[in-house]
């Protein structure tokens, strides 16, 4: 499979809910081909190894640098609360700052203090699986309890997974916000999983706006079609996107992934799917 320049093909799969089928598309892009790299960056909620055998793992950390104080050094100024975008800081009269975990480890805090009275440490936040499953490697984060940001252990997982110099398929979390962009950033093609429901179409949507936005080459795929009398057309923002694949609603489908047989182990119509996204990010990416 050709990849770009002097790096990996990635590719990620999103949708705009929970529960639309993008793991389980994940995982039937992976399994559809050879020696590729599989990077989970559903990082609060990972669960792609369940479909991949779940393969032992080595584990390192995934660590923000965060601000420490040297309380000789501290004028209790407030600066560094006062140049902090996240409140991260808090500072109370003579009591030196405090800093909690929003904080994003971006060091503006470090560089305006005007004494030199912080300096950063690693913190651990995350981490970072690596699994061989059958031939493909399996890269996976995970967020640790207690931390509201998931998007440096994403970066921290892509980051790895490319690293391993194969072709990529990234799992994405769910929906438009910060840790889905955070996952597409280095994406060349991605693939939106719906589903016909109103609820999916409408979170849809949204995510496909986003894409269009970020300038990412983007197509469909339907998942659980005829779950409604009738499927509705797509509209908007998804009516013009490349519709990849229609996939019919399984109960054998459900039944398998919930014991964690992937769906192109059971339905041919998944792996067939998967054909066509291959194909389809082949000719975008040239």
């Amino acid at each position: 499979m050709p990849s770009l320049g002097d790096r990996p093909m990635a590719i990620a799969v999103v949708s705009g809910k929970g529960g639309a089928g993008k793991t389980s598309f994940s995982a039937s892009l992976v399994l559809s081909r050879r020696g590729v790299t599989a990077v989970d960056a559903d990082v609060e909620e990972p669960n792609l190894a369940l479909l991949l055998g779940n393969p032992p793992m080595a584990t390192m950390n995934a660590t923000i640098p965060t601000p420490q104080v040297v309380d000789d050094l501290c004028a209790r100024c407030g600066t560094c609360s006062r140049t902090c975008r996240f409140g991260a800081v808090f500072s109370f009269g003579q009591a030196p700052p405090v800093f909690n975990s929003l904080c994003h480890g971006c060091g503006a805090c470090v560089l305006a203090c005007p004494r030199g009275a912080l300096y950063q440490v690693d913190r651990p936040v995350g981490v970072i699986g690596r699994g061989v499953a059958g031939d493909a490697i399996l890269v996976e984060g995970r967020l640790l309890v207690g931390n509201p940001n998931p998007v440096p252990v994403i970066h921290r997982a892509i980051e790895v997974g490319l690293a391993e110099g194969r072709d990529a398929v990234i799992d994405s979390p769910p929906g438009a916000a910060c840790p889905m962009m955070a996952a597409v950033r280095e994406a060349d093609a991605v693939i939106l999983v719906t589903e016909p429901t109103p609820f999916g179409r409408a979170d849809a949507e949204v995510a496909a706006q986003v894409l269009v936005e970020l300038g990412k080459p983007t197509a469909l795929v339907v998942n659980r079609s005829g779950i409604l009398e009738e499927d509705p057309p797509l509209g908007g923002i998804l009516g013009t996107l490349p519709e990849l694949a229609r996939i019919s609603f399984s109960r054998r489908v459900a039944e398998g992934y919930a014991v964690g047989v992937p769906p192109s182990a059971v339905n041919p119509s998944w792996a067939m799917a998967a054909e066509s996204a291959w194909r389809w990010v082949m000719e975008v990416t040239g």
